[in-house]
């Protein structure tokens, strides 16, 4: 049986594919956690859970997206991946800035597609990163565990930052 030295080892060289899963699981949180504060300004309460749903589940789009363009057209990854990126911040921002229950919704939409894209491949990744040891099902756990601190820490310590920071007019005021 191995030890808890040969996992801490196959994690170390395995660090970069999972610090890229914690990122996904991390953003997807966030994603979600902003469609919820924005759509409930839209709607009320029971009707976010069922546009959360409809959005989260265009994730899946993306998931299956990304690996049949891998098998199929593996030449189209890498421009892919770009344009992936850009949509992605695209929606994030329209998400932020919509004054429209429609744009919201599209905006959703698009990032979750997105980061079904993202997801799939920081999966697919970890899992020929980690294919043949033992340490595949820890890894996912680990980078699953370290989104989720992730996030916890960023709601404890993002609304610390904002309401104890002075702001530029207090900074004038106070010379």
């Amino acid at each position: 049986m191995r030890g808890m030295g040969d996992t801490t080892a196959y994690l170390r060289r395995g660090i970069r594919e999972i610090i890229c899963l914690v990122l996904f699981f991390f953003t997807f949180l966030a994603c979600e956690y902003l469609f919820d504060v924005r759509m409930a300004e839209f709607v009320s309460p029971n009707e976010v859970v069922i546009y959360e749903s409809l959005v989260i589940g265009a994730s899946v789009i993306g998931f299956f997206v990304r690996p049949i363009l891998y098998y199929r057209r593996p030449q189209t990854i890498d421009a892919t991946s770009d344009i992936t990126g850009v949509l992605l911040v695209s929606a994030l921002l329209l998400m932020i800035m919509a004054v429209r229950f429609e744009v919201l919704i599209a905006g959703g939409l698009v990032a979750c597609c997105a980061l079904g894209y993202c997801g799939s491949t920081a999966h697919a990744n970890l899992a020929r990163r980690f294919a043949q040891t033992p340490c595949l099902a820890r890894a996912v756990a680990v980078s699953y565990a370290a989104g989720i601190l992730v996030q916890v820490l960023n709601h404890m310590v993002m609304p610390c930052l904002l309401y104890t920071s002075p702001s530029p007019r207090d900074m004038r005021r106070s010379r």
